[in-house]
Order: C-alpha cells, then sequence, then structure tokens
C-alpha cells in the first residue's frame, strides 16, 4: 500500500489499483496523410532504398540492412499518433496492449507537491523501475522524486510528458534483450523514442479535445520546423508545443459519483466477506463539526443529541442538525445518509499543462565523419485538485492532541445561543468544555501540484572508415540531464492553527516557520463560515525540492570483424561512463524543526505530517560491452530448408561503484527454413542497479494503511487461507476481528539499504514471424516470453509485512517481529524497508498481425491497412520471502486476455479508422476466493475508436477523431474494488477531438 507523510489518512479504495503491461505490436491503424516536406516520408511503406540501406534497430549497436530483430519488438510511427491525436508519448504507448495501465498517470490520486501528472510506464506488470526509456538510443534523465514519498516506486524511470510528440519520429520497443546493448534497468524491456532527424519546411499543429459532457477540454499548440544548409551537408529539425488538459473530480462523472466501495457486512450470514455498497459515507466524520460531551465519535457514545434522540452535528451554516446514519456497514462506513463522503476529496484526473521543446540537427564535416547534437527542454506541471484534508477525530487521538479532538470551551464565541444551551444541557456537571470532530476540508483539501523541469543536451561525433578490407564505423558522444520538480502544497500549521481557535489571544506566539499570512484571526469551527483570511494564518507553503542529474559518455566501434563461409561476421565494441545523482530537500516544513530538550532525537513536525528526511546520493558506472552477429547461412548459399540461419551474442560487465561488477549477456538466433518463415528466440541475463532512495533513505516514519490478513474481511485471502487463519489464531487474533490498518492509516518506518545488491534477471524468448510471399504486405509474429526475477529489491510495505508473517508456513516468521499490536490485536508499528527478498515471474504469448493491401479498385494510391495485438497472460505473481505470494494474472489491469485489432482506409485526400480495444475478464482479488467479495468478477469489455481525416487544398489536413465512440460503461463496478486507470475510457465516456495541421 502505497505510504503517506500525513499522521492520518481514511483508506479511500478497497484495493490498490493494478496494471498489467502487455507485450506485442499494435494500436490504432494509422491515417497515412503526408507530412508535409517530410524527407523520406513513404506513408509508413518501406522503400527499396530504405531496406538495402544500412541501419541500427533497438536492441543493438550493430547495422544491418533490415528491421528484424530476435526480441519481440513494437514500432510505433508518428502517423499513428499524429491520427489518434495524442499528445503525449505515455499515451501513445498506454494505448498499445503492451503498456496497460502505466505506473503513474494524471488519472486518479496523485503524489501533490511529490509529483503530479507524471507518467511512468510499467512493462509487463514488473514495476516502472525495470523498464529502460532512451532517447534516440541514448539515456534520458529521470524525473522520479527520490522520496519515499514519489508518485511511484524508486528508480530512474523517466516522464513521458517530457518529450513533444511533434518531434517523434518513431518509438521502438523490444521485450528483454535490451540489458547487454544499454545497461541496467532493462529487465522487462527497453523503450526508445526517436526523433526526427531530417525535416523541410514549417508545420503547425493545433488540437482540441473536449468530453460529451462538456468538461475534460485538451488543448495542443506546436510548431516543427527544419532545414537543410551547407549545400545539403547539415540539417536542423526543431519543435514546440504547448499543451493544457484540464482536470476532474469524482463528482465530474456518474460512475465515481456514486461512491461505491467494498465494506465488511453487518449481517452475520452473508455469504461474503466484503459486500459492495452505493454513497459511501463516514458518519464518524464530519465535515462541519461533530460535538460530543465524551472524547468519542459519532455512533460510538457520548454524542449530543436532540430531544429525539437523534445525534447532532452541525452543517455548513453551523447549526446543529441531525447526522443521518444512512446503512451501517462493519467499522465506519455506511451506505447513505448525510455522513462525510470521500467522493468529495478525490481526483480523477489531474490538470496539466505543458510546455516542450526539442532541437537537433547533424552536419558532416567530411565524407566520413558527421557531427551531431541534440537538445530537450521540458516544463510540466501537474496539479491534484482534491486530496484528503487533516482530520480531528477520536478516531487517530486523544481529545486535544493534534489529531484528536477539538475541546471546545463551551463559551465560544462562535457559537450560536441556540447551539451552546443544546450542548451545556447534556455535558457532565461542572464541565465548562465540549469535544468536536471536524474534517478541516475549508484549510487543505488539494490543489498540491508539482513542476518538472527538464534540460538535456547530447552531441558527438561518428563516422566510417575502411581498414584492409572492413567497413567500420565508429561513434563518440556525450550527454548531460538536469530534471528538477519543484513541489508547492498548502500545509496546516499545528501552533498557528491552535492559535486561531483559540481566538487569537493576546501575546500568543505564532510558529517558527512562515504562513501566508502572519495576522491571526480567529477560526471558527463550526460550518463553512471562515474567510480566506483564516486559512492564511493557519497554511504554509511546502516547497520540496527534487534534483536529478546525469552524465552519460559513449564510445563504439563496429563493423565486419572477418568473413566466413557466409559472409562478412558483425561486430560492435564500446565502452560507456555514466554518473548519476539524485537530491530530495523536503523544504522547511516537511523537515520539521529540531526539538531543543533533546536535539540528538527525532524532530519535531510543523503541522500534520510527519518530519521527513534529505535523501542525497550518487554514483557511477564504468561500462565496457561488444556485440556480435553470425550469419551461418544465407540465401544465396541455397541450403535446403536453411534460407537463413544467424546467431547473435553481446555482453556487457558493469562496474557500479556501489554495487560492485556484474555481467549482463544475451543470446540469441534466427532461422529460416523457408522465405516465408522465421523462428527466433533468445535467452537474457539481465539487471537493475539499486536507485538512490532504496540505498540513502534514512530510517523515517510513514503512515501506511493495509489489508490485515486476520481481518475478517480477508482471513479467506493468502495463497493458503488456512494456514493464515490457523497462525492469526496462533497470534491471540479473535475470530471475526476488525483491523484499524484496514481503514486508517498506522504508524510505521521506512529505512534505506546500502547493502542491497543488483537486482538479476533470467529471461527467454521464442517465437516465429510469418511473412507469405502470397500475401505481399502481411506480417504475423507470434512468441513466448518467460522472464524471471530473483533478488528484486522490494520495499516490504505493511501489508507485504503482515502477509509473510500470518502466511508463512513456519509461524511465528522473523516478519512478525516488525509487527506491534495492541493487547486487543490492533496493529500500532510497522518496521519496513528495502531488502533483495522479492521475486517475480512472467511468463505469456505475445501477437502481432499486421497487413498493408494496396487497394486500386477502392481509389488510385488507396490501401486498406489492418494491424492488431494481442497477449495471454499465462504467469505473473511476485513472491516476498517464503510465505507472501501475490498473484496478478485475472486480476483488474491484469486481464489474462487482451489486444486491440484496427482498420483503416485512406488515399491521398481521404483516410478513416477504428480501433477495437479488448480487455478480458479479471477478477478483484486472484488469491481470493469468490466469496470474499461481493460482485467478484469484472465483465470483459471493448472500447472502440475511430476517426476521419481529409487533405484541404495542398498545405492543410483535417481530422475528426472519436474516443469510446459507443460511450461503452466500464465494467460495474469499477472501480470499486480497483480499475480506475484501466476502465478510465469507460469512465470518462464519449471524448472528441479536432485537429489540424498545415505546412510549407
Amino acid at each position: 500500500m502505497k505510504t503517506s507523510f500525513r499522521n492520518k489518512r481514511l483508506l479511500a479504495a478497497s484495493s490498490a489499483l493494478r496494471a498489467v503491461a502487455l507485450i506485442g505490436a499494435g494500436s490504432a491503424a494509422a491515417l497515412s496523410v503526408p507530412a508535409f516536406a517530410q524527407a523520406g516520408d513513404t506513408d509508413g511503406v518501406v522503400t527499396e532504398e530504405q531496406v538495402s540501406a544500412p541501419i541500427v534497430v533497438t536492441g543493438s549497436r550493430i547495422r544491418r540492412a533490415n528491421r528484424d530483430t530476435i526480441e519481440p519488438a513494437i514500432v510505433v510511427d508518428s502517423q499513428q499518433i499524429e491520427e489518434r491525436g495524442q499528445t503525449s508519448v505515455g499515451e501513445a504507448l498506454e494505448d498499445l496492449p503492451a503498456f496497460g495501465p502505466p505506473a503513474n498517470n494524471p488519472v486518479g490520486g496523485q503524489g501533490g507537491s511529490f509529483g503530479s501528472g507524471q507518467t511512468f510506464i510499467n512493462f509487463f506488470g514488473l514495476g516502472s523501475q525495470r523498464t529502460l526509456t532512451l532517447l534516440n538510443s541514448r539515456r534520458y534523465v529521470s524525473s522520479n522524486t527520490a522520496s519515499i514519498f514519489g508518485p511511484v516506486a524508486a528508480g530512474s524511470q523517466v516522464d513521458l510528458n517530457t518529450i513533444p510528440t511533434l518531434m517523434v519520429d518513431r518509438l521502438e520497443t523490444i521485450a528483454v534483450g535490451g540489458a547487454p546493448i544499454y545497461g541496467a534497468d532493462a529487465i522487462a524491456g527497453t523503450v526508445n523514442v526517436i526523433l526526427k532527424d531530417r525535416f523541410e519546411g514549417v508545420r503547425f499543429d493545433a488540437q482540441m479535445g473536449i468530453a460529451e459532457e462538456g468538461d475534460a477540454r485538451e488543448y495542443r499548440l506546436g510548431a516543427l520546423t527544419g532545414t537543410s544548409f551547407g549545400d545539403g551537408r547539415g540539417n536542423i529539425v526543431a519543435a514546440f508545443e504547448y499543451n493544457r488538459t484540464d482536470g476532474l473530480t469524482y463528482r465530474d462523472r456518474d460512475r465515481t459519483a456514486r461512491g461505491l466501495f467494498y465494506a465488511g457486512p453487518t449481517d452475520p450470514d452473508s455469504p461474503f466477506d466484503n459486500v459492495l455498497i452505493e454513497d459511501r459515507r463516514i458518519p464518524a466524520l464530519s465535515e462541519f463539526g461533530a460535538p460530543s460531551f465524551a472524547d468519542s465519535v459519532p455512533g460510538f457514545g457520548g454524542e449530543i443529541t436532540d430531544a429525539s434522540g437523534n445525534v447532532l452535528v452541525f452543517n455548513a451554516n453551523g447549526d446543529l442538525v441531525p447526522l443521518d446514519f444512512g446503512m451501517p456497514y462493519r467499522g465506519i462506513n455506511s451506505s447513505g445518509g448525510n455522513g462525510f463522503s470521500l467522493v468529495d476529496v478525490s481526483n480523477l484526473r489531474s490538470p496539466v499543462e505543458r510546455y516542450l521543446g526539442a532541437i537537433q540537427g547533424t552536419y558532416d564535416l567530411t565524407d566520413n565523419v558527421t557531427a551531431f547534437f541534440e537538445g530537450q527542454y521540458a516544463n510540466s506541471k501537474g496539479t491534484e485538485l482534491r486530496a484528503q484534508p487533516v482530520y480531528n477525530t477520536a478516531l487517530f487521538d486523544a481529545g486535544g492532541a493534534p489529531d484528536g479532538n477539538l475541546i471546545i470551551p463551551i463559551d465560544n464565541p462562535f457559537l450560536s445561543d441556540e447551539a451552546r444551551a443544546t450542548i451545556a444541557a447534556q455535558l457532565p456537571e461542572g464541565q465548562d468544555f465540549f469535544y468536536l470532530g471536524r474534517a478541516n476540508t475549508d484549510l487543505i483539501s488539494g490543489r498540491g501540484s508539482s513542476t518538472v523541469e527538464v534540460y538535456r543536451f547530447a552531441g558527438g561525433l561518428r563516422g566510417d572508415f575502411t581498414l584492409g578490407e572492413r567497413d567500420l564505423n565508429w561513434e563518440v558522444s556525450g550527454l548531460y540531464g538536469r530534471s528538477k520538480t519543484d513541489g508547492r502544497s498548502r500545509e496546516l500549521v499545528q501552533q498557528n492553527f491552535e492559535n486561531a481557535l483559540a481566538g487569537c489571544p493576546a501575546g500568543a506566539a505564532s510558529a517558527p516557520v512562515d504562513t501566508v499570512s502572519a495576522t491571526c484571526v480567529p477560526f471558527n469551527p463550526f460550518g463553512n463560515e471562515n474567510s480566506q483570511a483564516v486559512a492564511d494564518y493557519i497554511t504554509t507553503i511546502a516547497n520540496p525540492v527534487a534534483l536529478n542529474e546525469q552524465y552519460d559518455f559513449i564510445a563504439t566501434v563496429g563493423g565486419d570483424l572477418f568473413n566466413i563461409w557466409s559472409g562478412p561476421v558483425a561486430f560492435s565494441l564500446g565502452y560507456e561512463h555514466r554518473d548519476e545523482s539524485s537530491d530530495f530537500d523536503p523544504g522547511e516544513f516537511f523537515f520539521g524543526q529540531v526539538n531543543p530538550e533533546d536535539p540528538d532525537g527525532p524532530r519535531d513536525q510543523f503541522g500534520r505530517s510527519i518530519p521527513i528526511d534529505a535523501v542525497s546520493g550518487s554514483y557511477n558506472t564504468d561500462e565496457v560491452f561488444g556485440e556480435v552477429l553470425v550469419p551461418l547461412v544465407t540465401a544465396a548459399m541455397e541450403v535446403p530448408f536453411a534460407n537463413l540461419i544467424e546467431v547473435k551474442g553481446a555482453a556487457r560487465y558493469v562496474d557500479n561503484s556501489l554495487t560492485g561488477g556484474d555481467l549482463t549477456w544475451t543470446a540469441g538466433g534466427r532461422w529460416q527454413p523457408v522465405r516465408d518463415i522465421t523462428f527466433r528466440g533468445n535467452f537474457t541475463r539481465s539487471i537493475r542497479s539499486p536507485a538512490i532512495t532504496e540505498l540513502f533513505n534514512p530510517t523515517s516514519a510513514i503512515f501506511t494503511t493495509a489489508d490485515d490478513p486476520c481481518d475478517a474481511r480477508f482471513i479467506n485471502a493468502g495463497p493458503n487461507p488456512t494456514q493464515r487463519a490457523a497462525n492469526c489464531a496462533a497470534a491471540g487474533i479473535p475470530a471475526n476481528f476488525t483491523s484499524n490498518i484496514v481503514d486508517f492509516t498506522t504508524r510505521g518506518s521506512l529505512s534505506g539499504n546500502t547493502n542491497l545488491e543488483n537486482e538479476k534477471a533470467d529471461s527467454w524468448t521464442v517465437g516465429f514471424v510469418f511473412t507469405p510471399t502470397f500475401a505481399r504486405g502481411l506480417t504475423l509474429s507470434a512468441d513466448w516470453v518467460d522472464i524471471s526475477l530473483e533478488g528484486a529489491i522490494q520495499s516490504v510495505d505493511a501489508e507485504q509485512t503482515l502477509e509473510a508473517c500470518y502466511d508463512a508456513t513456519s509461524f511465528p516468521s522473523d516478519a512478525c517481529g516488525r509487527i506491534d499490536r495492541d493487547a486487543a490485536g490492533q496493529v500500532e508499528f510497522v518496521r519496513t524497508g528495502y531488502l533483495n527478498v522479492a521475486s517475480y515471474d512472467y511468463k505469456g504469448l505475445v501477437s502481432e498481425v499486421r497487413w498493408v493491401q494496396p487497394t486500386p479498385f477502392l481509389g488510385a494510391d488507396s490501401r486498406v491497412t489492418v494491424r492488431g495485438s494481442y497477449q495471454y497472460i499465462d504467469q505473473l505473481e511476485t513472491r516476498v520471502g517464503s510465505g507472501d505470494l501475490e498473484t496478478l494474472r485475472g486480476g483488474i489491469g491484469y486481464s489474462k486476455h487482451q489486444g486491440t485489432l484496427g482498420l483503416s482506409y485512406d488515399n491521398d485526400a481521404f483516410g478513416i479508422f477504428g480501433q477495437g480495444r479488448y480487455i478480458g475478464e479479471a477478477v478483484v482479488d486472484p488469491d481470493a476466493a469468490p466469496e470474499t467479495y461481493e460482485f467478484f468478477e469484472r465483465d470483459d469489455v471493448i472500447f472502440v475508436d475511430a476517426g476521419i481525416s481529409f487533405k484541404a487544398g495542398d498545405d492543410m489536413v483535417l481530422r475528426l477523431i472519436g474516443e469510446n465512440i459507443f460511450d461503452t460503461s466500464a465494467p460495474f463496478p469499477s472501480p470499486a474494488g480497483g480499475g480506475l486507470v484501466t476502465y478510465f475510457d469507460g469512465i470518462m465516456g464519449r471524448y472528441f477531438k479536432v485537429a489540424a495541421t498545415f505546412g510549407f
């Protein structure tokens, strides 16, 4: 579960959202209206010239005559991106079955000031930190925040929102196999963003999108320009984009506004451990104040009531009104009534505003030496519109404590005479105060934002030369990347809150941290009657800052090594030196202050968040690598059932200044018995180095939630429910136990570990490519992918720690010693941290079909294109230690079957396409028994997109695009139980885009 820096939070969803990354090629079939003045533009058709020209493909540094690879590969070209109206590289990849719901994107809850609106992809469901993202085959600086409170797991993930799509030529992706070529992090696969390096002319782009509901607008303005110079020896290309998308809250869509939630039933004869409720409410909390004569919450005694016995709470005007408890369920949840609703404080989609620029150029210094350079700039701001407020309630602490009920004198001047009389009449004799629980939405309720600014510069020389009879090539390059994330959020300052609550008494000292205003204004705790001046005195602006820097130097040489019976043996050798550094400064507010009475002890917090530690660290690598491609049989040799046989091997030795040396390597080949079919396969050893956060994070306090295995709602889940129940009973946990950590955040700690080792994965693929000569333009491929990762670095969170304890075959296990429970069995503290203790296993079949068929009978120069891809997940699971097994296969976002199928028709002046995206059946929790959840299954669903484009004159293309054109709903009852990102198209509803491209 996600850790939090807030002292207290409620669980807003019944299970964590999970995402699957599916492998295979396929996307919306692109309309092929030509881009203006694009050098070499062939509408996606490879020419004879291009086939014969040597090229370099992702996953290899050896030049070859075609794009064939030994690994499953995906290529998405710029036309596909443009015709879909996609404004982010991340959006383009997420549309493929290869990339399911990402580790983070603008949908759903965000990181606030620690990272909002960023997009990090997640290949194969193995974690975003295990996908390597390159730009022009070189590394790109990470924008992940080096803090345990960052938006995604610790790692070197690239924010794909920082790359302008107008500059993209194509996206190349390979499954596994990239580690020996590019180094660490490519355990799941490699994404290589290739930018345009040749363009002539000027092109402008304008686009607007709007939902059928009339909201969620998005805008894009961009320009792409390029020119040749020096009699054609040089070329420069530049692009600029401005993008803005509007945000949404849960109230903006019917499905999320319904407040669907899984709660424990009160009926002991219920056939389900968790039942679905609608309009989830929490009567124990009150947005405008719940008074009580004892330190309690509504529904648990001590309430203030009216003459009819109704529990009273304050409304927005500060008047006492009856509390409607609705239909109560186990714990604190109810269906209906007027209790507190988390729907009002839940973010559906973050608004994002981006300024993006890129430039790159080449110049032929001689006939054999070329200089090149590239530069990128990005400024991307994402905002979390809504978030949970700070609470005062007996659920979280004792009365008078920062998180506990407020203690209010009966003579408080903001209390109406009528309310004062009602409350005073019910106070115990001699008591001149009462307790007040409150959700302080009028002080803080969202709008935390983060602005990512990226600079990246690369340049170098490359060339060709002949040594004897050998044709050789070389390249030397260097790059510098810098990513800075500036956060901004309003945070409550406790001392000033207490001053304002007390009516701003004379001589009261304000907190040592500056607030928005230094002028104290009394705080009215009843209703929603406070001015902005009140909030300005009580709150400060927190400014955490994350800085990542990257230096990389690469030198390679390659070409023909020697000739054998079948032709030249090709090779590539190289050296790489890389420096990575990350720094996180929590800022004055989040850092807290030193306790003057205990200078060496824990720091004191200024508000309701725990003190957050700074994180800083760096490492460097020295890496040597080599690759060889051996053609054993060629077509010219006319060997029966061996039109082609070639083998490839590559290895890289990585010497990391912190984790030492490791070898990564791959070996594989292709066999073409006849021209129409090619069999391929490879084996790869991959590594991932520990991230700065995983290594250097100090022991930090956290607050977290977890699905306690001993809770009655989850006792029947897990890999062995009988073992789980026996272990919980042995620990003294009573039957039908309700655990507070399920619904409320609980204290814990998380520690970095400088003794972490590199992760290691063994992976293999085997498959075929069918290109029949009798059906020109048809390509069908299918591959089996197997990835086994051992010693994975895992932030063993509270839930995993609990599961490792209570699911262990030998009880108590070592994990049990990291859990503190009180006499009633409630979890009081959980010690978590980073360890090389996890394993991941993925097995799946991936398949792709492409067919481009000229159709002169439908119009001159016309064609029909079919693109499809499919993935079957045979195994996807993670294990921590010996007992904690989590099966993802078949879960929401990890359907066993997923695919896309697109069909397009286009000619010189007109184009039309349609695409269906299929998401198969899923269940809430593959490890749970069906009776654990009501509505355990999610139906399969197909979302259909379509578009039309036509050329207006010689210089303009107009496009109209519709997403989810049949207004297909998300499978019921998503997002309850998960699936907000997976089924977002069905929650958003129909969406329309109109775009114009023109140039000269």
